[in-house]
């Protein structure tokens, strides 16, 4: 049964469902082989495939609707073990099977009563691709490996699968587990209409394999052309965040949050030494060390936008002066407190970059990274606040609450600093840190984040998201019937 949809001429209130969708293809990570079902993705005791030994589901009922889509890769599965077939060329195996041998080339995905796209209207950036070094080399693994995992398939050409890969790699979610954590990827059709901005006015989550996209903003009329959500974590520089969409996407973003300069001077900010003054300083501690790069928009004669001038700038930051004063308080940087402010981001750049990616509990190295840090960076600086991140995230890992609230309380601007006052990941920090707080019977704080939590998970989440229900309501009602 088709899903009913907004109509174009209605206005769309904040928290309202734009679009729900199951995906075309989608993968479990391997990561989370054993312990979710292949089917649903829950996380719960899983049974293994009898046949292939590789797949796990949660009940007969999901192996049976699993089964269209498991059976052909069951026995090829079976005959290359123990070779572990990688995510990604287990997911390109499932679209050439779809589209070869199921509906996939007829299969539509609405976004509304009318409109639908279809796999060949996904973009496949292949000039693009072409001149990628590191995707033409992931290609070819790929296609190495589909050689020998679909021996009973006549692959397609190397142009056109070229050309499937490109649509995979550009159109693909990461599918989220309640957490926000990676579990998955998956191509959602319809969904793939909706570019990016770093500044959305709508957010994708997941229920299970099952992508919902909710607005943020309140909206005149539904005009899916104006529709953004945000393909990539926001607590980084306009010029990291620029730079890892023209990787992956192949554009670069001049949305209002990156060509915004009034927040630049925090990214990279010193502490003001004055103790009551909270005037973030900036100090040169790198040479030539851009924060955003400022797309120059070239236009014709009747104003239309012609794409990217060749001659694009860069803001490089190189500090306030050469005296390194305060703004506000004319405070000055000693020499001293200068080289320490240096060390504590070339220090915070290198072990940042080593914690980048890993699910290990770096506890130690974030707070030998927070000492360096502490009255010396600003609290809004971004490597201050990816630290704290790390840090908060590793202390609940070994259960270390004391220190985890400490950490929370001087997160929390952070998150509404880079991610807005209605992000999934804001009212996910209020949730865990109001859990922290109700295990230690520090009730009434821990109303008042689990109450924080409620205002914006209804809106990202929605009531019916087992996030919210389930979750976050019986905390908020018990912390509610034990502060009486």
């Amino acid at each position: 049964m088709r899903q009913k949809f907004i109509s174009p001429n209605s206005s769309v209130k904040t928290g309202e469902l734009i679009l729900r969708e199951d995906p075309f293809v989608y993968v479990l990570s391997s990561k989370e082989c054993g312990t979710r079902c292949d089917n649903c993705l829950k996380k719960c005791k899983v049974l293994k495939c009898s046949e292939c030994q590789f797949v796990y589901y949660c009940d007969r009922s999901c192996q049976r609707d699993a089964w269209t889509d498991h059976k052909w890769e069951c026995a090829n599965l079976k005959r290359v073990a123990p070779k572990i077939i990688p995510d990604g060329a287990r997911m390109l195996a499932k679209v050439i099977n779809k589209l070869s041998r199921g509906n996939g080339n007829s299969f539509k995905s609405y976004y509304s009563n009318s409109s639908y796209r279809m796999w060949k209207d996904l973009m496949s950036h292949y000039t693009d691709l072409k001149k990628d070094r590191k995707r033409m080399d992931h290609f070819t693994s790929l296609c190495v490996i589909l050689y020998e995992f679909m021996k009973d398939f006549s692959l397609p050409n190397t142009v056109d699968l070229m050309g499937l890969f490109g649509r995979m790699v550009i159109n693909s979610f990461t599918i989220l587990d309640i957490d926000m954590n990676s579990i998955g990827t998956g191509i959602y059709i319809a969904s793939s209409i909706i570019d990016h901005s770093c500044e959305p006015n709508a957010v994708a989550t997941f229920d299970g394999k099952t992508i919902n996209i909710r607005a943020i903003k309140d909206m005149p009329s539904l005009d899916w052309k104006k529709i953004r959500i945000s393909y990539i974590d926001l607590m980084k520089t306009p010029y990291e965040r620029q730079m890892e969409l023209l990787e992956n996407y192949y554009f670069v973003c001049d949305c209002d949050k990156c060509m915004d300069e009034k927040p630049l001077k925090y990214l990279h900010a010193a502490k003001c030494l004055n103790s009551i003054c909270d005037n973030p300083v900036n100090i040169k501690w790198k040479e030539n060390c851009v924060l955003v790069r400022k797309v120059q928009k070239e236009f014709a004669e009747n104003g239309i936008e012609n794409g990217e001038s060749a001659n694009s700038r860069v803001h490089v930051e190189n500090g306030n002066s050469v005296e390194n004063i305060c703004s506000d308080c004319s405070t000055a940087y000693t020499d001293e407190n200068v080289e320490k402010f240096i060390t504590a981001m070339e220090f915070s750049e290198v072990h940042l970059q080593n914690m980048r990616g890993t699910s290990v509990a770096y506890v130690d190295v974030c707070k030998f990274c927070l000492e360096r840090q502490e009255g010396v960076l600003h609290p809004l600086n971004v490597m201050y606040a990816q630290t704290l991140d790390q840090a908060f995230d590793a202390l609940i890992q070994v259960q270390l609450w004391e220190q985890a609230c400490v950490y929370a309380e001087k997160l929390l601007p952070c998150f509404r600093f880079y991610y807005g006052p209605l992000h999934p990941l804001l009212g996910l920090l209020h949730l865990k840190y109001g859990k922290i707080l109700l295990y230690k019977m520090d009730l009434p704080r821990a109303l008042a984040h689990f109450k924080s939590a409620e205002k914006i998970l209804k809106i990202t989440h929605g009531n019916n998201h087992p996030l919210y229900n389930e979750q976050l309501m019986p905390l908020l009602q018990q912390a509610i019937m034990e502060s009486t």
